[in-house]
Order: C-alpha cells, then sequence, then structure tokens
C-alpha cells in the first residue's frame, strides 16, 4: 500500500511540477535567488543551536511543511548547500583543529512508527544533501547512533519548560561505540523551543560524544 502511494505522488509531481513557492520558477520548491531573499533566523534559546532562516517566514514555514507532510523531498536539494555553507561558518577554527577527524552527522531520528507513516525522515534527506558538498570528507553521516525509543507528542512553544523536558525524557538511545570520542552535529529541519535538540545532546554526551552541536534549517 505505501508503495502504491509512492508511486502515484510521482506521477503527481511528474504532471504537476515543482514550482518555487516564492517566485514560481519551475523545478525547485525553493529557487537559488529566492533563498538568498529569506530572512535569517532569530538567535535560538541554546548556544549550540545554529538555525539559518526565520521560520515565521511563510515561504520558509510553507517548504518545511511541503517537506514534512507533503513528500516534497527536493526540499532537502534547495537547502542543502545552504547548510553546508553554514555549517563550515560555524564550525570555523574547529575544522583547523580537528584536521584530521571527521566530524558525525546524525539526523534526529523519528520513531519508526512515524519513519512508516511518512516514509522518509526528513533531517537524514537534510544531512545527505550537506554530504554532496563536502567534497573534502570532513563529514561522516550515521543514522544508527541515536534512536528513537518512544512516540512523542508535538512539542510547543507555549507548553512550560518542564512539560517539554518530560515529554521528551527516554526518548532517546545512543550507541556508545559509534558516538564515543565523536565530535557531532545534530541535524534537523526546525528547532522551536530546543528542547528536542538538548534531549538528544544530553543522550550523546553521556555516552562518550566528546562535542555536540546542532544545525537547523529553521528556528
Amino acid at each position: 500500500m505505501h508503495s502504491l502511494i509512492s508511486i502515484f505522488k510521482h506521477l503527481v509531481n511528474l504532471i504537476f511540477p515543482q514550482t518555487c513557492i516564492r517566485c514560481g520558477v519551475a523545478g525547485v520548491p525553493l529557487c537559488k535567488d529566492c533563498i538568498t531573499k529569506l530572512p535569517q533566523a532569530r538567535e535560538a534559546e541554546h548556544s549550540f543551536i545554529t538555525a539559518i532562516f526565520d521560520y515565521r517566514d511563510p515561504s520558509v514555514r510553507q517548504a518545511i511543511w511541503q517537506f514534512k507532510y507533503r513528500n516534497a523531498r527536493k526540499v532537502a536539494e534547495s537547502f542543502g548547500e545552504k547548510l553546508y555553507e553554514e555549517l563550515l561558518g560555524d564550525l570555523g577554527d574547529s575544522l583547523h583543529i580537528s584536521k584530521n577527524e571527521s566530524f558525525l552527522l546524525i539526523p534526529i531520528p523519528l520513531h519508526k512508527k512515524r519513519l512508516q507513516e511518512r516514509g522518509y525522515n526528513q533531517s537524514e534527506l537534510l544531512a545527505r544533501e550537506i554530504l554532496k558538498y563536502d567534497t573534502e570528507g570532513i563529514f561522516e553521516l550515521t543514522s544508527h547512533a541515536l534512536i528513537r525509543t518512544r512516540a512523542t507528542n508535538a512539542q510547543a512553544k507555549k507548553e512550560k519548560r518542564a512539560a517539554r523536558l518530560e515529554n521528551l525524557r527516554g526518548a532517546f538511545s545512543a550507541n556508545p561505540e559509534l558516538v564515543c570520542k565523536k565530535n557531532i552535529i545534530l541535524i534537523d529541519d526546525v528547532t522551536t523551543t530546543g528542547a528536542t535538540l538538548a534531549e538528544a545532546r544530553k543522550v550523546l554526551l553521556k555516552a562518550g560524544a566528546r562535542s555536540v552541536r546542532a544545525l537547523t534549517v529553521a528556528h
């Protein structure tokens, strides 16, 4: 059944080609010219998180919504280069200090039930797009180092901090063999309160990671 749905969505994309959300040019959900005009993100609540675009912008919000709920996987292609450039700038001198070591990209995982429903993890697609620009082999991707052990409710800005943290408590587990002494970059599409990334970071550090940062498309 899932494969039939995927085939149908593919046929729809062929008949009704993707067009840029902002300017209407055919072929991409967001063209390079429009991406340069998107507003920058506000500062995230946690210093270890870097976000690129402002989620309050209608174009950003619509692109993310299509990406997560309308099988618009090409959105990842639109953001890949910008994520890569932002990541290099954010790491700065760390690239020289750790020049003999790779940085581990870890997408925020979906619970297996949600992954089955959606058919893909949007955060993993973003990480794979980053790798396309990584000609120097600075980054390495693993999708198995961090696992979502239970489903959680969507995070809401209006919720109290204690409630958000309780919702995520025990939601992740990390493989120490894969993360121990590694410099890790968490990848996600959107951060709102930062609670999800903070919980994932805590689990990874407890498993022995040397450092954990996070990069998201929007905040």
